[in-house]
């Protein structure tokens, strides 16, 4: 099966953030801890830095900041955050006024470890979040939450 990738950016030509999605880190558990977590790694790249990340993010992590896309999108103001149990990524994609949007985050190659590289996209839009919001329904949709918290 092809992996599921989400990209945070106006694509690859530009600054951005590509999470490939593999598939679930323990395919055999069933439970909520143990289930939802997926093969995820990041990639990073934000003028001329590229950072590459082999992450684990949760699936409710992606569901939570569809969530708060969708809605960022219907009221063209606010802001959604990605932020990973284990600090791989912290990201937040704020509207303004204008319906412009910024990108700030923190990636973290190793956890509680000191290497960080802190980046911002700036030269998005209202029109940046939709192909977002379907490549996380996409990902939900393949790998849907298992089990109850």
């Amino acid at each position: 099966m092809e992996h599921a990738e989400i990209v945070i950016g106006r694509g690859r030509n530009f600054d951005h953030v590509l999470i490939r999605v593999l598939g679930r880190m323990h395919p055999s558990c069933t439970d909520f801890w143990d289930g939802n977590w997926l093969a995820s790694p990041i990639r990073v790249q934000v003028g001329g830095f590229t950072a590459e990340i082999d992450a684990g993010l949760r699936v409710e992590e992606l569901r939570d900041f569809r969530v708060a896309l969708e809605r960022v999108h219907a009221d063209v103001k606010g802001s959604a955050v990605l932020s990973s149990l284990e600090h791989w990524i912290e990201l937040t994609v704020e509207c303004h006024p204008t319906g412009s949007l910024s990108i700030s985050g923190i990636a973290a190659d190793d956890p509680g470890m000191w290497n960080t590289l802190h980046f911002m996209i700036e030269g998005l839009d209202q029109t940046d979040i939709p192909p977002l919001v379907d490549a996380l329904v996409a990902v939900e949709k393949r790998f849907p939450i298992l089990g109850r918290e």
